[in-house]
């Protein structure tokens, strides 16, 4: 694979690039980590069970080849021995095996979380390609993970040889021990060595972590350009939305202003402000705001109250607090109620002197 050209990507990856990733299976992933997890958790286990387990192995034999000895050897004898022994063996090693499996899935659940990815699964054309597969072994990433093999390998044999040495100035010693003695000590030294390549590797497996994360935040960076198209397939493209904005906001203004001839008064401010109510008691228990509305809006509203006979009164102060508090078809809130009223009771009085 050619190298991709990281320089023009400079923004960050937005969440759906994340997610898309993530679906793909490209997630920051080191399988060095599962390795020294799944080892060193088995030498854990084995540093506070091999004795036991020794010892399960130990008598398991002792019995069987007692009983090979004492017992003719048929083929049905010989299976059951194979059973028995295998049973056992299976037995003494499942905590071991299970605290391993445990410990596997646990960090990968920890490095990318609890997932499936599907497209892991179908095939793809350009792994399967040799000339790609050539492409990426002399890669700045083929570079990298053959330094880091190296030196995986380098500190490893290190570490197990300088132990090796800090242990030859025992093995006079040993000699004059029993049997008993030299196999516990070779095991002690064997588990102490596991162990220090295991921490080794797992302190390696941190870094090579901390630089997979690096790189695929790297790989995932965007260009603006792809910014900007990834906005226009998520949300729209910008001029349909403002277009799609401008035609709701015009019908619902023509919804609002067909109400202004149902209102009972238009309050104003008187030139920039307008405010339509309407008070109904069998309807709603406080008046309603019917349309309002600002500066060309407003002239539109006192035309029609004037073509379909609403009184317009001119409240300064109640006009820019009703516009400013009260939504088109919500009820005026109760700190305006007196004020409301007032006008109110004027119309109705205004009414009735002109039915008189």
């Amino acid at each position: 694979m050619a190298e991709e050209d990281l320089g023009s990507k400079t923004e960050e990856p937005t969440p759906r690039r994340r997610e898309k990733a993530q679906e793909e299976g490209q997630v920051a992933r080191s399988p060095d980590l599962n390795a020294a997890a799944v080892l060193l958790t088995g030498i854990i286990v084995m540093s506070q069970t091999g004795g036991d387990t020794f010892g399960t192995v130990r008598d398991m034999m002792q019995r069987e080849l007692t009983y090979l000895a004492t017992a003719d050897l048929t083929p049905a004898h010989a299976a059951q021995v194979l059973v028995s022994a295998g049973s056992t063996i299976l037995a003494a090693a499942a905590p071991v095996a299970l605290a391993m499996a445990l410990a596997g899935v646990a960090t990968s659940i920890a490095q990318v979380g609890l997932g499936f990815y599907p497209k892991l699964l179908l095939p793809n054309p350009t792994r399967l390609s040799p000339g790609n597969g050539i492409k990426r072994i002399f890669s700045s990433k083929g570079a990298v993970d053959l330094l880091k093999s190296v030196l995986k390998i380098g500190l490893v044999s290190w570490v197990a040889w300088k132990l090796l040495l800090s242990t030859q100035m025992q093995l006079p010693a040993i000699g004059l021990q029993s049997p008993n003695e030299i196999l516990a000590i070779g095991a002690a030294d064997l588990m102490r060595m596991l162990g220090w390549v295991a921490t080794t590797l797992a302190a390696l497996a941190a870094l090579d972590y901390g630089w997979q994360r690096f790189n695929h935040q790297r790989s995932l960076r965007m260009t603006r350009q792809e910014v900007k198209e990834e906005l226009r397939q998520s949300e729209g493209d910008p001029k349909l939305r403002q277009r799609m904005k401008r035609a709701f906001r015009d019908l619902t203004s023509n919804r609002m202003l067909s109400d202004v001839a149902q209102a009972d008064v238009v309050i104003t401010n008187p030139t920039h402000v307008a405010v339509a109510l309407r008070y109904r008691t069998n309807e709603n228990g406080a008046p309603r705001v019917v349309a309002k509305g600002a500066d060309e809006v407003c002239e539109r509203i006192k035309q029609l109250a004037r073509a379909n006979g609403v009184p317009i009164i001119e409240r300064r102060a109640l006009a820019r607090a009703l516009f400013r508090s009260v939504k088109v078809g919500s009820e005026i809130p109760s700190t305006l109620y007196r004020a409301v009223a007032e006008v109110l009771a004027y119309i109705y009085g205004l009414s009735e002197r002109k039915a008189g």
